[in-house]
């Protein structure tokens, strides 16, 4: 509200009407919200990181030995892909690459399990890795957006962390498969349940090399492994630092933009 002196002396007023910057500012922020997901309070990443964690700590109880187990296993990764396409509310296109992905990477699976070639196993991977790329990008977009819901942006860069981790076992996978003793593992047989094995013991050092903790039980042997692994180390360092600071930063100017008021 802006005062103003009339020539009689006399005090008038006249309110300030908002700019046409400050609409689009508040338009823009609500429409962020509304695309995420995260409108009054929607935790939309919740759901997906329950299955993640789930998906991490259960894989390591199953046997790839058990032919019905690798099916819990297969069941679990589409499982994770479903809940990955509650993410993609930005892009109906990413939403069906990755449903389709997924689907052909389940179908694949389960094919090699009637004894199918070795191909049809790499072949899948690459389609769980198509899946978590867009997921990646869907759930970047959350979190670094301008959104409001302060919990579902954690959720979101927890799951980022967790897919990461699942990314680069896979690319891990693909490395075994198509130059076998790129990591010091033991030899297994190239059929279902040595890949489930190969791969569950891929997560166990993709997860370790993310986090920099360096066990040494896994080695990477060729080249590709090594500069892979490298990479991913990086990758988990400079994510963490990034991803801190930008949260930080969120919070602070949404704490500047919106001060409580203190008045009694």
């Amino acid at each position: 509200m802006e005062y103003q002196v009339s020539h009689s002396g006399q005090f008038s007023h006249r309110l300030q009407q908002p700019s046409v910057e400050d609409n689009t500012r508040v338009i823009t922020t609500d429409a962020a919200d509304i695309a995420e997901g995260t409108h009054r309070g929607r935790l939309v990443h919740l759901e997906l990181l329950a299955m993640l964690v789930f998906l991490q700590i259960s894989q390591s109880f199953l046997s790839p030995d058990d032919g019905l187990q690798r099916a819990v296993f297969n069941w679990m990764l589409l499982l994770v892909v479903f809940s990955a396409i509650r993410t993609f509310s930005r892009s109906r296109t990413r939403r069906y690459l990755a449903l389709g992905a997924g689907v052909l990477g389940y179908a694949l699976n389960s094919y090699s399990e009637l004894g199918g070639s070795v191909w049809y196993l790499a072949a899948a991977d690459v389609c769980f890795i198509i899946v978590f790329v867009l997921l990646l990008i869907a759930l970047g977009e959350s979190v670094f957006s301008s959104a409001r819901n302060h919990l579902n942006r954690i959720f979101g860069a927890i799951c980022i962390y967790i897919v990461m981790g699942l990314l680069f076992a896979l690319v891990y996978s693909l490395l075994e498969i198509f130059q076998p003793g790129s990591f010091s593992l033991a030899v297994l047989p190239e059929d279902s349940a040595g890949h489930q094995e190969t791969l569950s013991r891929l997560i166990y050092f993709s997860n370790v090399t993310l986090t920099t903790l360096g066990y040494g039980d896994i080695q990477p042997v060729s080249r590709p492994a090594r500069n892979f692994a490298t990479l991913e180390a990086m990758v988990g360092q400079l994510y963490l630092a990034i991803v801190v600071a930008r949260l930080v930063g969120v919070h602070i100017a949404t704490d500047t933009s919106n001060p409580k008021d203190d008045r009694s």
